[in-house]
């Protein structure tokens, strides 16, 4: 049966059927947990680093939110030990650094398992080093800062709403069509659980940067020393002429102009969420190339080459063409995009005219650029800031006829570095499908973060 619902068995399975496992998996309790994920990260760290200094063992540690390191030959003692005590210590899928054997996390009792929450990255990370302390960096880890950028809107704020049948109607835009469609700006709370998720399984991020038309929500902390709330005013060079903008090409287009904005950061999208614990190694290479990561398919072979997202990959090829002679073919997947702000900043010295245009374009127009999620992967490629990777992930389309099957392997795989879980154009039984997202992201992601009220 675990073959079966993953492969040609699964496809096949009454939909009646499909529907009620899904239902029995997210009602597997996962608990409630009356504490954040930084305050179960500070108690296991706490706990744990004391019982390795009583125990004599050394350790150490690269950075903040980096992994406590450990000699090898140490780690079994201080393991035994940590059981001893009551913390919960489990192994981690290779997220440490090259140098590391393995890595483990250990946590406070106090976190539930079990049901389909992953909830390691709340505790303390431990990686044990075979060849000693001398360096705690291996020569082929990454050790830069890293920020990470969302882009956020609400849909049901009834000045943005207003706003936007405002250019709705001055630019003739039927509703019907994908570029605005109102799916594309629907919000069911996914970035509440995307934070919850970065905090968890990312937390040596440093700086948070949400990026929004004047709105925050309302669940969304007044202040936080690590997350900045920027309005789109801050960041476009002209925004009398510019705002207000409903085409995320022209807000992405505008990210390197962000005040304090790191070299090194990762491009978020709130419909995109963080599945396990990762190291800063998955998302940069050793000289802090950007790793992006490439689908089997090409842009060029999509069923409907008319939808704004093929027509900004063929425009980015145009691009990729004239500037380096070379052509660019291959589809990105919809995950945390690595980005360089040198990369960006060089995109807007080439296209800087172009880019000005697009920042006017209210919606997405035939002749957009789709900058972090593309282009800026291809420039990086020639310019020797970026190489293509892999990882574990899964896409689920909200308006898929498999997307309870999607959701069922989506809620039974706790093996994924990334997920996504999108809506391109609205579904009649729209209102069941988000009820079963969000008994989703409740149930994976039980914990609250710090950025939450």
């Amino acid at each position: 049966m675990l073959a079966g619902w993953r492969g040609k068995i699964g496809r096949n399975l009454p939909e009646p059927l499909v529907r009620r496992m899904l239902e029995a998996t997210l009602k597997a309790p996962s608990g409630d947990v009356p504490y954040t994920i930084a305050q179960l990260r500070k108690d296991a760290e706490r706990a744990s680093t004391r019982i390795a200094a009583d125990l004599g063992i050394a350790f150490d540690r690269a950075g903040p939110g980096l992994p406590f390191t450990i000699h090898s030959g140490h780690w079994e003692r201080l393991r035994d030990a940590l059981r001893s005590t009551g913390l919960v210590v489990q192994k981690l899928h290779h997220a440490h650094s090259n140098a590391a054997a393995a890595a483990w996390s250990v946590s406070v009792a106090t976190a539930p398992t079990g049901g389909v929450a992953d909830l390691r990255g709340c505790g303390a990370v431990w990686q044990a080093f075979p060849g000693g302390l001398e360096a705690l960096v291996d020569a082929q880890d990454f050790t830069g800062t890293v920020d990470a950028v969302y882009t956020w809107v609400d849909a049901n704020d009834p000045v943005w709403n207003s706003a936007y049948q405002a250019q709705l109607r001055a630019a003739g835009r039927p509703a019907g069509d994908s570029a605005v469609n109102r799916a594309r700006f629907a919000s069911r709370d996914e970035l509440r659980y995307s934070l919850r998720s970065l905090e968890m399984n990312l937390p040596w991020i440093d700086k948070i940067y949400l990026v929004t038309a004047g709105q925050r929500p309302a669940w969304l902390a007044e202040e936080h020393p690590r997350l900045t709330v920027v309005d789109h005013r801050e960041i476009f060079s002209n925004p009398d002429r510019c705002l207000p903008t409903f085409n995320s090409h022209a807000i992405e287009s505008q990210l390197p102009n962000i005040p304090g904005l790191s070299e090194h950061f990762l491009y978020v999208n709130d419909d995109v969420f963080f599945g396990r614990y990762l190291h800063p190694n998955t998302f940069f290479g050793p000289a802090g190339q950007a790793k992006y990561c490439l689908t089997k398919g090409h842009f060029a072979q999509a069923e409907n080459p008319g939808l704004p997202i093929n027509q900004a990959a063929a425009n980015n090829r145009e691009v990729i063409l004239e500037r380096f002679s070379r052509t660019a073919s291959r589809k990105f997947q919809h995950v945390a995009h690595p980005q360089r702000l040198t990369v960006h900043r060089r995109i807007h010295e080439d296209l800087g005219p172009r880019i000005a245009e697009i920042a006017t374009h209210r919606f997405r127009s035939a002749t957009d650029l789709s900058i972090p999620s593309s282009l800026a992967h291809q420039y990086a490629a020639r310019l020797g800031m970026g190489y293509p990777t892999s990882v574990q992930y899964q896409y689920v389309d909200l308006g898929s006829d498999r997307f309870h099957l999607d959701m069922l392997r989506l809620a039974r795989n706790i093996d994924l570095d990334m997920f996504c879980i999108n809506e391109v154009l609205s579904t009649v039984d729209e209102n069941q499908r988000s009820q079963v997202v969000d008994e989703f992201m409740s149930t994976r992601f039980p914990v609250s973060s710090s950025f939450e009220k």
